[in-house]
């Protein structure tokens, strides 16, 4: 039962819960709360060359829901004739069943085997039932001073911002997009908000509820995080949490209170990293970016888009949406590599840098965003001259400065230039697969996109005119993600399903090959 499960993987993960879950008088202070949290309630940072494309042990690497990148269109894999190398670990195998959109993710390439499917659904679980401990313990704790005071407020609201995080992660890989209309009966994910085990089979909950959980934890966040400093871009702020509540509300169509909230992030923390000012070759995705909010987990996405063989990389589509020459992200974020005759993801640095630690892949928080959810909302709500205004001061740290000219769109043009820059501006953060499937239900300019994605099989051969072995593509398959296809939704784990049966499936048809090409 999930109750139990969740309660076990707790339990199993920390020493300190293992021995006293079922008491809080055994918390001597609220420094056990806050060490509790701080190793247990963050998402945990891998290994720097554990990652997708580098290591099969990746498999046992605190490595959280890579796919992501790997389901929309930022990514293709690469079918080189020319290239003799491979990358060590297949990720296109590994992740077969994502990759393609199959109907059970944890599908072999064969399709007669199914893996794990559970492993984010349990990690994910498991923080959400520390932040439950966490605030059921924190307001029992003694403050012996103003110091002490504003400690526990800060503990309290860390734990109710990582609470709310996860769950709208969950609901946004597990459940159907926030729509207006319907998210009342819009099966969402199970709440859980007790810190003990209760013995009961679990419901989904609906996606209205979820998000108002998701609210009403932000809201206790930012009142309690209000009177705090940053301790490190590792640890929630208050402008973590109002960026966090503008995106919410951003993704719940709630323009108003999208736009109150960006504003907020942005009258805090207003600087951009001008392009024009960095230098040749320096590195723009950093711990010491000066517009870095927040972040959690491991970066290193480089490397799993290495334009190896049996590996991914930059889309075409990704790429050709860089349409103005003058954009300096063609030189920090995505370079055409002359050597390779491709395009290269260099925002996180150099693929074979495997040393250098970088902000998360997944969950990263930057001021750009700020600007953008302030120019999507407050276009979407008809008022072009805000949505202008955010739009232009981004882009004005972007391109290049003798070349620059203002958007001057409105009305729906202006809506899809907004798109497009967030794309553009937050590539292989994590939010492109999110995006894609809240701009199907918007209400304003609805949007969806079929997507193709192809697997090859290769032959290791004999090239006699190289005198050397190389990989020799055979056979290329491809599959389509149709436009408001039910798979832009996870299935429900079917390690989950197996043990709760009170728990619903989420349908996704049958996605059979559309295409093959024999070499």
């Amino acid at each position: 039962m999930l109750g139990v499960l969740l309660s076990l993987l707790t339990a199993t993960s920390c020493s300190f819960l293992e021995e006293y879950s079922q008491d809080k008088s055994y918390v001597r202070s609220y420094t056990d709360l806050d060490e509790l949290l701080l190793g247990d309630g963050y998402m945990p940072i891998c290994i720097s060359n554990y990652h997708i494309g580098i290591s099969y042990d990746l498999l046992e690497a605190p490595w959280y829901y890579p796919y992501i990148h790997l389901m929309a269109d930022e990514v293709s894999e690469n079918i080189r004739q020319d290239a003799s190398s491979a990358a060590i670990a297949d990720a296109r195998e590994l992740y077969f069943g994502y990759y393609t959109w199959q109907p059970e993710v944890g599908i072999n390439v064969l399709g007669n085997a199914l893996g794990e499917e559970d492993k984010d659904w349990n990690n994910i679980y498991r923080h959400i039932n520390i932040a439950n401990m966490v605030i059921a313990a924190i307001d029992d704790q003694r403050a012996e001073n103003e110091d002490d005071e504003r400690e526990i407020r800060r503990i309290r609201g860390e734990a109710c911002f990582l609470r709310a995080a996860w769950y709208f992660t969950l609901v946004n890989l597990y459940a159907p997009p926030y729509a207006p209309q319907t998210a009342a009966t819009t099966p969402g994910v199970p709440l859980k908000t007790t810190e003990y085990i209760e013995d009961k089979l679990y419901t989904r909950n609906s996606v209205a509820e979820v998000y108002a959980l998701i609210l009403d934890d932000l809201a206790l966040a930012e009142e309690s995080l209000s009177a705090s400093t940053r301790k490190s871009v590792y640890r929630a702020d208050i402008t973590a949490v109002e960026l966090l509540t503008s995106r919410v509300y951003l993704y719940m169509q709630d323009w108003e209170k999208s736009c109150e909230y960006a504003r907020k992030v942005i009258e805090r923390q207003p600087g951009l990293q001008n392009l024009n000012t960095m230098a040749a070759g320096q590195i723009f995705f950093s711990q010491d970016l000066s517009e870095l909010i927040f972040t959690m987990g491991s970066g290193g996405l480089r490397s799993s888009i290495s334009n190896l063989k049996m590996d991914f990389g930059i889309s075409p589509d990704l790429y050709a949406a860089y349409d103005d020459p003058n954009d300096l992200r063609l030189e920090y974020y995505i370079k055409y590599n002359e050597t390779d005759q491709a395009p290269e993801y260099v925002k996180e640095g150099s693929p074979s840098d495997l040393n250098r630690r970088t902000p998360s892949a997944n969950f990263t928080f930057r001021t750009s965003e700020a600007y953008l959810n302030l120019a999507e909302a407050a276009a979407c709500d008809g008022d072009d001259v805000t949505a202008r205004e955010a739009l232009n001061e981004l882009r004005r740290n972007r391109i290049r400065s003798g070349s620059y000219t203002d958007v001057t769109l409105s009305g729906d043009e202006l809506i899809e230039y907004i798109r497009n820059e967030r794309r553009r501006e937050l590539c292989l953060e994590g939010h492109r697969w999110f995006d894609l499937r809240r701009y199907m239900v918007s209400t304003v300019l609805p949007y969806t996109k079929s997507i193709t994605h192809s697997y090859t099989t290769y032959e290791y051969v004999y090239d006699p005119g190289s005198y050397s072995y190389t990989y020799k593509p055979m056979q290329t398959i491809e599959y389509q993600l149709e436009e408001n296809d039910a798979a832009y939704t996870l299935p429900i784990p079917h390690e989950v399903l197996e043990y709760d049966t009170e728990i619903s499936n989420n349908p996704r048809p049958e996605r059979p090959v559309i295409n093959t090409i024999t070499y």
